[in-house]
């Protein structure tokens, strides 16, 4: 069950509505929305606030953001960064989105079939990301 800092994440940035979290991803049949941490990890007993959060998709983009810190910590960094705006925002960014997505790109371009420097299953699953070409919902709520 997610705590109060995530649904008022969900409500707030509109998420149902856009069918989207906060890097681009679409719910799948049967999947969640889970709590990510951005600034103050949870394994250092990061607070489980709105400001130190994001909105992933929990079958997803939340384990692949997960693996692409053990392979390349600085494209996770730049993903982070990116999220870490929109939320100061209080709002989906199409262009912070398309950041991310370019981040991503470049991370499947260098180590999807590279299973040296890649030792993560990086499924199909991971690769699925909806078109980002319409409009985005833009109100913020404070």
């Amino acid at each position: 069950m997610m705590k109060e800092a995530g649904l008022n994440l969900i409500e707030r940035f509109h998420l149902r509505e856009l069918n989207l979290d906060f890097m681009g991803y679409s719910l799948m049949p049967n999947d969640i929305y889970t709590f990510h941490h951005l600034i103050v990890p949870s394994c250092k007993n990061g607070p489980y606030v709105e400001w130190n959060g994001a909105i992933l998709c929990g079958s997803t983009s939340h384990p692949y953001l997960h693996i692409i810190g053990e392979i390349d910590y600085d494209m996770f960094l730049a993903i982070t960064k990116e999220m870490i705006i929109q939320n100061i925002k209080g709002y989906l960014d199409k262009k912070n989105l398309l950041r991310i997505r370019a981040i991503l790109k470049e991370f499947e371009k260098e180590y999807l079939h590279d299973k040296e420097r890649c030792k993560f299953d990086i499924k199909d699953k991971y690769l699925q990301r909806p078109s980002l070409d319409e409009p985005l919902i833009r109100k913020r709520v404070i």
